[in-house]
């Protein structure tokens, strides 16, 4: 290991990664519990590329053969079964993990002044993340996917003048078909891994300029511990940890495959989405849709601009901390609605 570092460093000049990896530390302090999931989530992110990239080998992204690949897989690969469940529990620890991590940077204003791009980012990538989760969930072409999909790709019409023309866009033509699914496909292998991954890279590097944010509410920290190599090695232990739970979910509870879908037949009753997606669903059952799309576009425009809205964070103003709870409460409490008000059908 020695010669090949000497190898390169003869040749590129390792000494800024070296001066990095010996000058790098990071805060400590009661909330430092929260640092971990930053790196859990590109931990879970590389998971969510590597089993996604073996799952397309064998995927065929057409109607004719869409839900007969997975089936495939699930049933003649091997361990095609667990890498597809890895996906899909993979998908929803990262949804997870992404939440609490934008969460906690919320309430500890790490998205004070210099770091407002890194909230942007992070917002946005958040945003990618859920894109992932809804372009991939048609993909394997069954009656649930397909008309849930429907669903989603028909919300837009209700927008004046342009909803029309986005809803056809998503669907590539009058109807979700051919079209959407290799639309899908393109969009969940393709363009959103390579916009994920260049701004994921923006954001660690931000994060290495910036270094990890103090909370407001912490006067004086614990120290701080070095990067490298205790820090990297907790994280290290924590993402070993949340795999083997990951790979727990994936084994006991495996990913099931419905039958394909016929798209002449009535939508089945009780449709929902993900858990995810739940607080959409219900706002737009509870308020008339127009006014539900206006809603949540605002909602997300405000979040995402907080770090311009919150100008003097450090004056410990409470406004901002009570509309992130707000946020969150109305969020758990659609969620619960739609729960229980579908379980009930």
């Amino acid at each position: 290991m020695g010669r090949i570092i000497r190898f390169f460093d003869e040749r590129f000049d390792l000494s800024l990664i070296r001066n990095w990896i010996q000058h790098k530390s990071v805060p400590q302090h009661k909330h430092s519990f929260w640092y971990y999931f930053g790196g859990l989530a590109l931990f879970l992110l590389m998971v969510q590329i590597i089993t996604g990239i073996l799952l397309a080998f064998y995927y065929s992204p057409n109607p004719a053969n869409a839900n007969e690949s997975v089936r495939y897989i699930m049933g003649r690969v091997h361990y095609g079964w667990l890498i597809r469940s890895i996906h899909f529990w993979g998908a929803n620890f990262l949804i997870a993990v992404v939440l609490v991590h934008m969460f906690s940077a919320f309430f500890m204003k790490a998205y004070r002044k210099p770091r407002e791009l890194m909230w942007i980012l992070g917002v946005v990538i958040l945003g990618l993340v859920l894109t992932f989760s809804f372009t991939g969930y048609l993909l394997p072409w069954t009656t649930l996917s397909y008309f849930a999909t429907k669903v989603g790709v028909n919300t837009p019409m209700v927008i004046p003048i342009i909803g029309d023309f986005i809803s056809k866009i998503m669907q590539g033509g009058e109807d979700v078909g051919a079209a959407t699914l290799t639309r899908m496909f393109t969009l969940h292998t393709v363009i959103l891994p390579l916009i994920t991954l260049a701004l994921v890279s923006v954001h660690v590097l931000l994060s290495q300029v910036f270094g990890s944010s103090v909370p407001i509410s912490v006067k004086h920290a614990d120290g701080e511990t070095r990067f490298f190599p205790t820090f990297l090695m907790r994280d290290a232990a924590v993402w070993s940890g949340t795999f083997a739970v990951l790979l727990a979910f994936a084994t006991i509870l495996p990913a099931n495959l419905e039958g394909k879908v016929n798209p002449i037949m009535p939508a089945p009753a009780g449709i929902k989405p993900e858990w995810y997606f739940l607080f959409i669903f219900q706002t737009l059952k509870t308020i008339p849709e127009i006014a539900a799309v206006g809603v949540i576009t605002m909602g997300g425009v405000v979040w995402l601009m907080v770090p311009f809205l919150d100008r003097k964070p450090s004056e410990g103003k409470p406004f901002f901390t009570l509309f992130g709870i707000g946020v969150v409460a109305y969020t758990l409490a659609m969620t619960v609605i739609a729960y229980v008000t579908t379980a009930q059908h």
